[in-house]
């Protein structure tokens, strides 16, 4: 994964077999995780972005959501553990500011209601995940 926009790195995903789209994501969630710090350098919030929508997108709950396009279908993430759900979430709390280790960001986009439901949505979907075990 790269510094690219996220639909791109959704295709790129795609290409990947499922155990290195698995480990791609792994990688970036744990990072972001680990290290918020990241998010202002290596690791852009698209990216972040993406790869946790991919560890949603392989979730059951995802089933039927608005933001479950084809794209994210053949990015997402098959086997989902609840490691992988949780680490997902943690990183998206990073990414949103829930966290308190979260650095400020300033995400660019058109419609910041639709952003802050799809982000809220994402994590409906993880929570839902971890509470039923997946």
């Amino acid at each position: 994964m790269n510094n690219a926009s996220a639909p791109y790195l959704l295709d790129g995903l795609a290409e990947l077999s499922p155990a290195e789209r698995h480990q791609a994501v792994s990688v970036v969630v744990l990072r972001v995780w680990e290290t918020p710090q990241l998010l202002l350098g290596d690791i852009p919030p698209a990216q972040a972005l993406a790869a946790i929508a991919a560890i949603a997108a392989g979730l059951p709950g995802a089933q039927g959501r608005p933001w479950l396009d084809g794209r994210l279908r053949a990015a997402a993430v098959p086997g989902v553990t609840g490691e992988l759900a949780g680490r997902a979430l943690c990183a998206l709390d990073v990414l949103v500011g829930r966290d308190r280790e979260s650095v400020p960001l300033e995400l660019h986009v058109s419609d910041g209601d639709a952003a802050g439901a799809l982000l809220d949505d994402l994590r409906d979907v993880l929570m839902d995940g971890l509470r039923r075990g997946l």
